[in-house]
């Protein structure tokens, strides 16, 4: 699976990470110090010089993915006590008033909305005042 094989949209959801996304949103700022082990510390500005500023830059997300599986990977037993539990896809549930008044249930390992460059314009489409 983690080769995208028997999950669409997997691979290019990597690549996306690596090559960043004109359409998303910047993910670090510049003056921002990231931590992502096994990597030194990494200053925001580094992505400024990979690739512009104002939206997400080459290798800004596969960064922070870098970083959460390190928190993960290190914390295994608190976060997955029993391994019977492991979810493999993502999804995305909004719920008021008891009612589901929005779902996303992805078929790759990576996503969890139908727009990942904007993953929560779901709402601007949503009433729930």
């Amino acid at each position: 699976m983690c080769a995208g094989i028997g999950s669409p949209g997997t691979l290019p959801e990597v690549f996306r990470g690596y090559l960043g996304d004109r359409n998303a949103p910047q993910l670090i700022k510049d003056d921002e110090v990231v931590q992502a082990t096994p990597l030194p510390p990494i200053k925001g500005e580094f992505f400024k010089r990979a690739g512009g500023k104002g939206f997400q830059r080459p290798f800004e997300l596969a960064t922070l993915r870098l970083r959460n599986m390190a928190e993960v990977l290190g914390k295994w037993q608190t976060y997955v006590p029993d391994v019977s539990h492991i979810t493999q896809r993502g999804a995305t549930y909004v719920i008021a008033n008891g009612e589901v008044m929005y779902q996303h249930c992805d078929r790759n390992i990576l996503g969890f909305a139908t727009n990942m460059s904007r993953p929560l314009a779901f709402l601007d489409e949503l009433n729930l005042a």
